[in-house]
């Protein structure tokens, strides 16, 4: 039996769509090049598992909807289970290859004077495989423990009642202070990192323009133009993810109240936008995926009229 088509519902499957298309666009042209070139910048070095990390979170948060909307059978309970934890493990892994991101941003744009930061400013390319895989590490370690216990995930209805007589509707935590802690313990330290580095990278374009308020031509500055792509890389991130933060604390808080099914599609589509969107924002910033991006639709167009004439 199907369920009742809602909105919410829609925008949900249109996010996780733009999800599945975006990150998989940017890993594939970024390793296309890689191979072709040979070589490979830091930036996309951090781009591709990004953008593979949320291309997998995708995939569990569309067996997350499909426990949320569609009844099932029990045969389908370890699914659920393993799709939680795996989404514990892409969710901190993409925060932190986004954290990365920005530092990388960070590091590479602002002047530093400091014979530390500047020793960091050289060597930071050679440091990123490093951070990857420390952000891999890291990421196992908030995971792990729900591996040990994983009767407290069972699949339940919308009631909070545990899976009987083959209905299931949604994820239901029976710890969900572990969840909770794990949760939390896993985004504050990158998301006060990638604060931090929102906050220097505004502290330092507000510099670097006083200091050239008097150039007509200082906003058409290369520097200029990389401090604001930057920002604008960062603040995006932090609000996307604030926002799915949110929204998952919500939905933990609520998960075994009855009657709030609006308030787990709210908290869902916005869960469902961070790493929809925010792929958009980079290739929109990215001068190479933004020019694969437009070729690619211009071949479609030229395709679909060739078909049509």
């Amino acid at each position: 039996m199907l369920p009742q088509v809602s909105i919410p519902l829609i925008i949900i499957i249109i996010l996780i769509i733009g999800g599945f298309v975006g990150n998989g666009f940017i890993a594939v042209i970024n390793c296309l090049d890689w191979i072709k070139s040979r070589k490979i910048t830091s930036s996309d070095m951090i781009l591709i598992p990004l953008s593979t990390s949320r291309f997998v979170l995708q995939g569990t948060l569309t067996v997350y909807i499909h426990s949320l909307y569609f009844p099932d059978t029990p045969k389908l309970a370890p699914l659920y289970t393993a799709s939680v934890i795996l989404w514990m493990f892409v969710n901190h892994a993409s925060l932190w290859f986004a954290t990365c991101l920005n530092v990388l941003y960070c590091v590479k744009i602002i002047s530093f004077t400091q014979p530390l930061l500047l020793r960091m400013k050289q060597r930071i390319s050679g440091m990123v495989p490093w951070l990857l895989l420390g952000s891999v590490l890291i990421s196992s370690v908030t995971s792990i423990p729900l591996l040990w216990n994983p009767s407290a995930i069972q699949p339940c209805n919308l009631t909070g009642d545990h899976l009987e007589n083959n209905s299931v509707a949604d994820i239901h935590l029976d710890s969900p202070y572990l969840f909770f802690f794990l949760y939390i313990a896993g985004s504050f330290f990158p998301l006060t990192i990638s604060l931090v580095s929102s906050i220097l990278l505004i502290t330092s374009l507000w510099s670097h323009t006083k200091k050239m308020q008097q150039n007509i031509a200082s906003f058409r500055d290369p520097k200029t133009g990389a401090h604001i792509n930057a920002i604008k890389a960062l603040i995006s991130f932090l609000i996307l993810y604030v926002s799915s933060f949110a929204a998952q604390i919500i939905s933990l808080l609520l998960n075994k109240v009855d009657n709030y099914i609006w308030t787990f599609e709210i908290c869902a589509i916005m869960i469902a936008a961070y790493p929809s969107i925010h792929p958009i924002i980079l290739i929109l910033m990215n001068s190479k995926l933004k020019e694969a991006s437009v070729r690619i639709i211009q071949c479609t167009k030229c395709h679909l009229r060739k078909e049509t004439s």
